[in-house]
């Protein structure tokens, strides 16, 4: 019985006798069709939960129509139709993401309305979401579609699901490498649904902003960035004053409110050994400043 020879690879994709692999795609190379050896991952994000299929059905869609395709799973569970909380978790994982992804975001509260239904080029990767402030929700587009099932050759939509009729065949087209104009009509980026998160407000040598997230922890996310905070700044929110700055969550005395630079770069309250979220009362959109270093108590 003759045994295996030893493995030889000339690149990716090959036999063990270094030859290429025989094609089992939708279109052999060189007749017309994206080679689906070489398809983009697809991040998704949703509110769909894990309790239901949904999440699931969006999976075997861009297995279906995206032989292969390597799937992030960023987050299923935004609170159903937040769209605060979906673009700031779009925004935190953005620059973490494969240089040439494809973004998959159906929080769509508007799902079967007049809602334009897009997919919009930032750089290198495409986003594929509702056009409800996700669109734009990590910077301006260069350039986007508005989505066209019957352009796509697909069947007509179902009201309630486009997530699965409609995003994800367009985010699996997209994946394969099929050109943006067989998705749609060309759209006006200027056009689209502007994002949900507010900006913070610069007032005089203060800094207006807002709680734009509360993470399972209960630490408290502002919208203010790092950059924006001198040594000794202080930081109200609600009816406390946090005048403690540390490096990193252990820093802080457990039970005292402490103020750092959290992983996606933007100020945060932290209660080390509790919540912060709990101990002062505060949510999303609760607004805080930042106040400079001499400001009297």
């Amino acid at each position: 019985m003759r045994g295996f020879g030893p493995l030889r690879r000339s690149g990716p994709g090959h036999h063990r006798d270094g030859a290429a692999p025989r094609w089992t795609g939708l279109h052999p190379p060189g007749q017309g069709g994206p080679d689906l050896r070489f398809v983009r991952a697809v991040a998704l994000l949703t509110d769909f939960g894990l309790e239901d299929s949904y999440a699931g059905v969006l999976h075997a869609v861009l297995l279906r129509d995206a032989p292969g395709v390597q799937r992030i799973d960023l987050s299923h569970m935004v609170p159903p139709g937040n769209l605060w909380h979906a673009s700031y978790l779009l925004r935190s994982a953005w620059e973490h993401l494969p240089a040439d992804v494809v973004v998959l975001a159906v929080v769509d509260p508007g799902v079967g309305s007049e809602r334009r239904a897009v997919a919009v080029r930032l750089g290198d990767r495409w986003l594929v979401a509702p056009d409800n402030g996700l669109p734009v929700a990590v910077g301006p587009p260069s350039e986007g579609v508005t989505l066209d099932a019957v352009r796509m050759g697909l069947p007509e939509p179902s009201a309630t699901f486009h997530g699965r009729d409609l995003f994800a065949p367009a985010a699996a087209r997209l994946a394969r490498g099929v050109p943006s104009g067989d998705l749609g009509e060309p759209l006006d980026p200027g056009t689209l649904v502007s994002c949900p998160l507010p900006e913070p407000r610069v007032e005089g040598n203060r800094v207006q902003g807002v709680i734009q997230h509360v993470d399972r922890f209960g630490n408290l996310v502002t919208n203010i960035p790092a950059a924006m905070a001198t040594a000794g700044c202080q930081l109200r929110a609600g009816w406390r004053r946090i005048t403690h700055r540390v490096r990193t969550y252990a820093e802080g005395r457990s039970g005292e409110a402490v103020c750092l630079v959290g992983s996606s770069g933007f100020l945060e309250i932290s209660v080390p050994g509790g919540s912060a979220a709990e101990q002062l009362t505060l949510e999303t959109g609760d607004p805080v400043e930042l106040l400079p270093p001499d400001t009297a108590l």
